[in-house]
């Protein structure tokens, strides 16, 4: 197999696409290598260092040495996790690296593997190669004890590799190539063929298929159902999708968790709030809670949120209660403000989302989406709110990136900072772990006893020394400083930076658009070089004028 595809194997040119190698491609066809990347032992920056390394080679021969050398000193987890993020990049080092890992000791056929590359080598113009490594894949197949049912999986896999990447002609021929071969036998070739269908959008084809795999005595679950259900609303056709769903009942399939969060999932795929509504209400008639998953497909599907969540505006809701509010004020889908408190009455997702210890209580937003965890990160202020006690440390959970679809672009840490400091928290960077919001617990109560809102418009606000406002005004002010002031910590015993002086920040209790370019200069001279100084602030507030007093070690 080997030799197949050693004709293409010498290091591409750079070219557009690989330019954007650090991208991920979001395509449900690329499941499988998704699992594989995530969930093989690889390190992340183990493979950027790879990234890294073969961007800077000049020759093939020199970037072939680094991939071997990469194979050889990984284990057989690691590499094959790198080569499954080669291929959902659409790599075009996922070729040589390929052909690395099939002289590897360990190297074990993957039907997956090898029908991603010869999807690559087509879409890259080796169309003669990427038919010398099928044509021998089948062969090898063929020869050993391999069963039918494997070589009819492999054409699945040929099937969802080729579509993915808009070669729908040939995936059709493989279609009828597998339909040509010996009657499908087995459970798992007959759900890999319904999904294959689904992914080339014939859900009819992909029902027939159901029905067949009925007759022939294995019994569809839930998953094929919504398969094929998801595959109907995607091309708007509601009326065969809802029957479908129906016949899930019909079929003596249990409403269980897994089977409501996939009706559920089958009307986010159209955006049908009316209906999600309906059923998250069955959902909580039957003491059925929400997963993760629906948690984050339903507010994915919400247009709206996904907008405020995006763009972060200034009149971003600070609370569940105006988040509500405004969905019912502003959204032109009149069930999206129903459909988002309806998920907020179940706290499942929450709970699990949350570790308490007496040593500190963590909010661990792995798994979110960014419009998910900025729901959640309201929902987790109010029920903080609601605790008389909390522990040592209070902490959230971001992580660095890794499953961003820019991998390295941490987005969901990006908004957990904006929402948290506009509501004035305490809660900074750790300094151990970048992927993590800490504070103590005396200062997260004092931040919790306060009351915070979302700004308000410059029309309606009342700029007087006595004005109710003082409170937004501060913390608005607090954050600014604690934005200029973030990574410097203050937490050491302080001095005045300069005996005596103070920093004016303007008059009284107005408004303060910016901190001055003095304060800035006099925060990184207190820093010192390389920026490992503490720093203590003081805010003196009166009618008349606001005075900063900057102190370091």
């Amino acid at each position: 197999m080997a030799v197949a595809v050693a004709a293409s194997l010498s290091t591409p040119a750079p070219s557009p696409a690989a330019g954007g190698r650090g991208r991920r491609r979001v395509n449900v066809a690329v499941a499988s290598l998704r699992r594989a990347a995530a969930g093989g032992g690889s390190s992340w920056r183990s493979e950027r260092r790879l990234m890294s390394e073969l961007e800077r080679t000049v020759t093939p021969g020199a970037a072939e040495r680094v991939i071997r050398s990469y194979v050889a000193s990984k284990s057989e987890r690691a590499a094959l996790a790198a080569l499954s993020r080669l291929l959902m990049d659409s790599d075009p080092f996922a070729i040589p690296f390929y052909e690395a890992v099939t002289q590897a000791r360990w190297f074990k056929w993957s039907s997956i593997h090898a029908a991603a590359v010869a999807a690559l080598l087509e879409s890259n113009g080796s169309a003669e190669e990427s038919r010398s490594l099928i044509s021998d894949s089948i062969s090898r197949l063929h020869s050993t004890s391999s069963s039918s049912e494997e070589v009819s999986l492999f054409y699945c896999d040929l099937m969802a590799a080729f579509s993915s990447r808009g070669m729908r002609d040939r995936a059709m021929d493989f279609y009828s190539q597998l339909r040509a071969s010996p009657p499908l036998s087995g459970k798992k070739t007959y759900t890999a063929m319904i999904k294959s269908l689904c992914l080339m959008s014939l859900a009819g084809e992909a029902e027939a298929a159901l029905r067949e795999m009925a007759s022939r005595g294995h019994q569809p679950e839930a998953f094929q159902f919504g398969l094929v259900a998801k595959c109907y609303g995607k091309a708007g056709s509601m009326a065969e999708m809802e029957r479908v769903i129906s016949s899930m009942s019909d079929a003596g399939i249990r409403l269980g968790t897994g089977a409501a969060n996939i009706v559920l999932s089958c009307y986010t795929s159209c955006r049908d709030h009316s209906r999600m509504l309906a059923w998250l209400r069955r959902m909580r008639k039957l003491r059925i809670a929400p997963t993760t998953k629906a948690f984050n497909f339903v507010l994915n599907s919400c247009p709206t949120v996904a907008s405020m969540a995006q763009e972060l505006g200034e009149s971003l809701p600070l609370s569940t209660a105006e988040l509500v509010k405004k969905l019912r004020s502003a959204s032109p889908w009149p069930a999206e403000a129903e459909l988002v408190q309806e998920l907020l009455t179940s706290s499942s997702v929450l709970d699990k989302a949350m570790d308490w210890s007496e040593s500190e209580v963590k909010l661990n937003l792995h798994g979110f989406s960014t419009i998910a965890a900025y729901v959640l990160i309201l929902q987790w202020v109010d029920a903080m709110k609601a605790r008389r006690a909390l522990p040592l440390e209070v902490s959230v959970v971001c992580g660095i990136g890794k499953h961003s679809d820019v991998r390295g672009e941490p987005k969901v840490r990006e908004l957990a900072q904006e929402v948290l400091s506009r509501m004035g928290s305490p809660l900074r960077l750790s300094m151990r772990n970048k992927g993590r919001l800490v504070a103590k617990r005396d200062r997260v109560k004092q931040w919790l006893a306060t009351d915070w809102s979302s700004p308000v418009d410059e029309e309606s606000t009342d700029q007087s020394p006595n004005g109710d406002n003082q409170q937004p005004f501060l913390l608005t002010l607090m954050r600014k400083l604690g934005q200029l002031l973030e990574g410097y910590g203050t937490d050491k015993p302080c001095r005045p930076v300069i005996e005596g002086k103070a920093y004016n920040l303007g008059g009284g209790l107005g408004r303060v658009e910016e901190i001055p370019e003095e304060i800035s200069a006099a925060v990184s001279a207190a820093a010192g070089a390389g920026g490992t100084g503490f720093l203590g602030v003081e805010l003196a507030t009166t009618t008349t004028a606001c005075t900063l007093h900057l102190y370091k070690p």
